[in-house]
């Protein structure tokens, strides 16, 4: 593993001095406004997420409604055969590059507004264009349709004349495990693997089996596991949780390419990005692991509100960059 960025073990202290309300004292300190905005998440956007699916996304399509997008931004819709996509390009730059983007939302849900506004900084701080999949989403549509559309919209990628030396694929939380399987089910048919890729807070182990399930749950402002447990049914449908496109926590990494994985230090699936860290590394697999401290799920959405999110599109972007 190339580096590991603020050790998980400080979060475990951070995670003691909330639970007894003790101020910790350590060289790393949440800026201002990430206290404020994950302040503000805490007492209005967890307890505001409806059970009832339908009523979700509504609630997520007004959430997103609320986030202006930049001005110069024009949404680029194309269509991979048969996939919707959208293109999101940078100004003023010819990419050599493009990063094939899955979006999270628990298999369940989409943002595209927000996932257009996060992807068009990532592009102007990376000059490289994303291509961002629209893949079928659960119940109805259950494991293996999303998978089976990012196989699509990458062969059409491919046959658009880019270079597999030239595309990065990355996604965010469920879209992080959907990059992951999409790169397994890509080495196993003997088709040409991304250079590289971004893993932003990846969801790999929908069986739960994270201790930081349950030890970081008081400080997670984002997610609750009894919701991403009923998200996880319906993505796997009729196939077990283990399965290694399920849930890619469990697969053999041989042969994948270099990868930037970032996770928040407080949030529930931190130890799906540590794990998978670790086991990669394991088979091979150079890995870039940055976790920030106090930080939320997906955190590097939320800028350049905050300077730890801008930090990590930097991060993103030096890694596309490299690759």
């Amino acid at each position: 593993m190339n580096k590991i960025i603020h050790n998980w073990k400080w979060v475990l202290n951070f995670g003691l001095g909330a639970v007894l309300g003790l101020e910790i004292s350590n060289a790393f300190h949440p800026s201002l406004r990430s206290r404020l905005i994950y302040g503000l998440l805490k007492l209005l956007h967890k307890p505001m997420i409806p059970d009832d699916l339908d009523k979700q996304r509504g609630y997520l399509e007004l959430l997103q409604e609320l986030v202006p997008p930049p001005l110069k931004l024009v949404p680029n819709p194309v269509d991979a055969n048969g996939i919707p996509c959208e293109w999101v390009l940078p100004e003023k730059a010819i990419p050599t590059q493009v990063v094939f983007y899955l979006h999270g939302g628990g298999y369940v849900t989409k943002m595209p507004g927000l996932n257009r506004n996060f992807l068009y900084q990532l592009a102007q701080e990376s000059k490289a264009q994303f291509l961002m999949v629209d893949y079928r989403l659960a119940p109805e549509d259950p494991f293996p349709a999303a998978l089976e559309d990012a196989l699509v919209a990458y062969d059409w990628l491919l046959h658009q004349g880019w270079d597999p030396s030239q595309i990065l694929i990355a996604g965010d939380s469920a879209g992080g495990g959907l990059t992951l399987a999409t790169l397994l089910a890509l080495r196993d048919m003997g088709k040409p693997l991304p250079v590289g890729a971004v893993l932003i807070s990846p969801w790999t182990d929908l069986t739960g089996s994270g201790e930081s399930i349950e030890r970081l749950k008081d400080l997670d402002v984002m997610l609750s596991w009894d919701k991403l447990r009923e998200s996880a049914q319906d993505y796997a449908g009729k196939e077990p949780l283990h399965h290694p496109w399920i849930s890619p926590l469990f697969a053999d990494f041989h042969g994948l390419p270099d990868s930037l994985i970032l996770v928040g230090g407080s949030e529930i699936l931190m130890d799906d990005s540590t794990r998978l860290a670790n086991r990669m590394t394991e088979d091979g697999v150079e890995v870039d692991l940055i976790i920030e401290p106090y930080m939320g799920h997906v955190y590097p959405a939320t800028g350049p509100a905050i300077p730890e999110a801008q930090r990590a599109i930097e991060e993103i972007a030096d890694f596309i960059k490299k690759c």
